[in-house]
Parts: C-alpha cells; sequence; structure tokens
C-alpha cells in the first residue's frame, strides 16, 4: 500500500525527467516499507521514444518511481526479479486493472535486463 502521495517536478519541461519532491513510501504484503528519496530523477518506466505520444507518463503512477529506483541502486537483497514484482504490485495497489499490470511486468520481465545490467556496471564502476 502507498504511504505516500507523489509529488514531483518536471525537470527539463520537455517530456523527460522528473524530480521526486518528497520521499515516495511503499509498504509491501509482507510489511516491508520501501523508500524512494526525495530528489531522485526519473525519466518514469523508460517509455522507448516511439511510443511516448501514445503512454502519457502522467497515467503511470507511483509504482515507476520505486521500480526506476530499485533498478537504479540495485540495494543488496533486491533482484530484478524483486524490483519488477514491486512495479506489478505497486501499480495494482494504485488501481492499475490487473490485465495492464501484467502485460508491464511481462514488459519488464522481457525486456528490463538491459537497464539493470547498464546500471550495475555503474554501479561497479562507481559512477552511480
Amino acid at each position: 500500500m502507498w504511504i505516500t502521495d507523489v509529488h514531483v517536478t518536471d525537470v527539463d519541461g520537455s517530456f523527460g525527467d522528473f524530480m521526486l519532491e518528497e520521499a515516495l513510501v511503499y509498504m509491501d504484503g509482507n510489511d516491508k516499507e520501501w523508500i524512494t528519496p526525495p530528489l531522485f530523477v526519473s525519466d518514469l518506466s523508460s517509455i522507448p521514444a516511439l511510443l511516448r505520444p501514445f503512454i502519457p507518463k502522467t497515467i503511470l503512477g507511483k509504482a515507476p518511481w520505486l521500480h526506476d529506483y530499485l533498478y537504479r541502486t540495485q540495494p543488496e537483497g533486491v533482484t530484478r526479479k524483486r524490483a519488477d514484482q514491486l512495479f506489478k504490485e505497486g501499480a495494482l495497489d494504485e488501481g492499475m486493472p490487473h490485465w495492464k499490470s501484467h502485460i508491464m511486468y511481462r514488459g519488464l520481465r522481457l525486456g528490463g535486463w538491459m537497464a539493470w545490467r547498464k546500471n550495475k556496471k555503474l554501479i561497479s564502476s562507481g559512477v552511480a
């Protein structure tokens, strides 16, 4: 369940990056608290450029913030699969239809490895 609301600022005003103004807190089904910190910057779900006109970021809600934060930071003990599961769980908790959350989850499982691997390399090199 989402404990806080999402408050963001459009960083560049061009459907690019957004910055979280306040901490975003999610409590998962095991009562574990997940916090996305304020000032975290995200492109919100990394929607491919060709699809951006058809999928407004405003409809994606809170789940992409937590998911992007977990992908970017890869905290100890958090696998890519767990990050993807939290996206789906969080999206359902926001009221996203099950069919849509399932399609998005499957898309993450199929293509998310590229972003996960890229971020893992950045973390290993000390850049991220």
